[in-house]
Formats: structure tokens, sequence, C-alpha cells
């Protein structure tokens, strides 16, 4: 029987995938076609300069609007990384309960000195060379101006831009009401915040698996010291599909992502990151391409690379993965723990900014799962130990 499976999969199942990504009418009538998206997918080297990381957001936006991308993903601490956890707990956003609360449907953020320069960065960027997506001068000189909040800047850059943004970890300050034990000073939440091209806030995450891995010598990190776990697991519609909203260590729980699939009905999956060079060496690509099989979702993981600061360093290698498990775009990074960039403190292996592209397309994930519905499968199974 199981030489009969093998040879029904590779003559039935696996020829019918591939016939139908190279058709546009496989699954769907002649007269229509089908629903596919543009996204952008940045790499950033954030630091605790929050002025030069947000210059480097819009320039990824603006080649994202130039790319015609209706969403932009970000990665994790996108917006500050500091030079120890103390330091991350008193440079953290306020409240990301709060500041959805005092977001209207039709705010307009007002211009000050720093937004001219955002603003002015999307334009020159969404009218450069087609060729252009990434940037090897990270350092903004002379940028000045005040900074309401890094989601609120997100907020501005979505409006500027016109895409729908995934903030994909912001630190945000935790209200007495969200949680018992982030209801203290210092603790606080790492986020995922979806931001629509009105910049409005319209879902966010709070991360549940936080990241306290030792390995002597190599990582030494211990999240759970200044951060809250979150409690509620999070999709949300978006103009590419339902998307999963979930943040780097997540993605070694795949039992989360079962849950977001079977009672979420999630399409896409979300896991920005700033994973660290010995653990993605090792199991980045291995990981994201499992969570996409095994859900029949597509997966979009952006992320940090290079070295933030003397102690930290990120692997980089922003991607995405069809629902078969195929590589769509990967932004590069590190390939062994002793690469560095120039040598300097702060460096990278790649330009950055960078961002890369490609297309979802949720009638793939709905064939992907019609010839092979694991997901039924999965509810309709009965088993003991």
């Amino acid at each position: 029987m199981g030489n009969l499976s093998t040879i029904y999969f590779y003559s039935v199942l696996l020829p019918l995938y591939y016939m139908d990504k190279a058709t546009t009418t496989m699954s769907i009538s002649p007269s229509t076609t089908r629903a596919i998206s543009r996204i952008a997918i940045a790499q950033l080297r954030s630091t605790r300069n929050k002025h030069t990381n947000l210059i480097n957001i819009a320039k990824t936006a603006g080649w994202a609007k130039r790319d015609g991308a209706k969403m932009l993903f970000l990665p994790e601490c996108l917006g500050f990384i500091g030079d120890s956890a103390e330091h991350t707990v008193l440079n953290a956003d306020p409240s990301i309960e709060v500041q959805m609360k005092n977001c209207n449907d039709d705010d307009v953020l007002p211009m000050n000195s720093f937004r001219e320069a955002l603003a002015s960065t999307i334009e020159s960027c969404s009218q450069s060379d087609d060729e252009q997506k990434s940037d090897d001068n990270n350092i903004i000189n002379e940028v000045e101006g005040p900074i309401e909040s890094i989601v609120a800047e997100l907020r501005f850059i979505a409006q500027q831009s016109k895409l729908w943004i995934s903030g994909g970890g912001v630190h945000t300050a935790a209200t007495s009401s969200t949680a018992g034990d982030a209801s203290s000073p210092s603790k606080i939440y790492n986020t995922n915040v979806i931001i629509d091209e009105k910049g409005k806030i319209t879902s966010f995450y709070h991360k549940i698996h936080l990241f306290d891995v030792s390995i002597p010598g190599k990582v030494n990190l211990k999240e759970s010291n200044t951060t809250a776990p979150g409690q509620k697991l999070v999709v949300c519609d978006s103009p590419i599909g339902k998307l999963a909203l979930t943040i780097c260590y997540d993605m070694r729980f795949p039992e989360m992502y079962v849950e977001l699939v079977q009672r979420g009905g999630a399409e896409v999956i979300l896991i920005p990151s700033a994973f660290t060079v010995p653990t993605g060496i090792a199991h980045w690509h291995a990981l994201l391409k499992a969570r996409a099989i095994e859900s029949q979702c597509y997966v979009i993981a952006a992320a940090q690379v290079g070295r933030h600061n003397e102690k930290r360093k990120s692997y980089g290698h922003s991607l995405a993965y069809d629902p078969w498990g195929e590589l769509l775009a990967d932004a590069g990074g590190y390939e062994n723990d002793s690469q560095d960039g120039g040598g300097d403190e702060l460096s990278s292996p790649v330009n950055v900014p960078s961002i890369v592209t490609c297309d979802i397309d949720l009638d793939l994930v709905k064939s992907v799962r019609e010839r092979m519905p694991i997901q039924q499968h999965r509810e309709s199974s009965n088993f003991t130990f």
C-alpha cells in the first residue's frame, strides 16, 4: 500500500498541483481571473536610533509602492533595538490598546519636520529605478524632529504610501487591565500591529511564546525578564487574505498554527522575526517551510539582519513560502556563524534596508487544501496513547 500511495502522490497529486500553478483557469470558471496580490517583505537592521529606523522603513514603503504591492511586512523590533533590556523598556511605545482606542477612521496625522522627511523619502523611493530594492546607506545624518510613537509614525507611513502595513514587532507598554504580569512598569509587550492604507490600526497581537534561551558561548537571551506573554490568538482580515499574527519564537510551536488554521481560518501566516545567527543557520528555513506545508498557508517572515550593537546581531533571510512549501523570495543574510559585514560595530552581510516581493494567490491555498485535505483528516483522526 505504501508503494501505491507513493505512486498516486507523484502521478496524480503533484502534477495537479503544478498544473494548477501554471494555469489561470484550473480551479475557477473561464470568465473569472485569480485574485493575486503583490506583497513586499522588508529586511532591516534596526538600532537604537529611532529616526534612522523609521527613515529606513519609509524607504521600504516607497519601493513597495513603486512595485505595486498592496501590503508591506516589517520585522520584529522594527523601530528600536536597545543596548540592554532596560533600554528597551524605557523606549517602549505607549499601550497599543490606548493607541488603537484613539485611532479614528478619518484621522489625518499632522505634518511636522520629521514627517516631512518620511514623506519625502517615500516619494523619492517610489520614483526610484525599478531595480533598486536595497540601500547600503543605513545611516541618515541630521534627521531630527518629534516622534509621537513608533506606531503613530507607521500609521503616517501607511497614509503616505497607501499601503497596508504589518508592524511585525513593536515594544508597547501594558495597561493595568491587559494582563496581570504585564501590569508592572518593568514589563512590556512585543506587539505585531496591522495598519490599513488609511492609517487605522485594524488589529494587533501580543507575542505569546517568549525567547528564553541560553547557548553557551553563542546566545544568552531571556525575553521574559522584560516582556509579558500575550494570551490571545489573532486572525484578521486584510487585502491579501486572512492573516494569522505570530512573532518569531512562536514558530517553534506547531500546535499554535493548527489552531490558527482550524479555528481561525488563516490563509497567510506572519512570522516577523529578529532571529539569532546560530539558531537561524540551524533552523530558520526548515521551521518556516514546515509551518507552510503543515498549515497549507503562505508564510511571510520579515527579518532583521546584521549587527545591531556590540552584543547582538540577527540572521536575516526575510522570505516567503507558498502553501506547498516552495520558497518564493529570500532577501539573504548570514550563511555561517563567523561571517560578518564590514568588520565595524554596525554591519550587515547584505545591503539594508531592502525588500523582496512576491505574489499571494488565495486560489492556490484552496487548491492545495482540496487536493490534500489534511485539515479534514486531522479533525477526523481518532487515536489514544
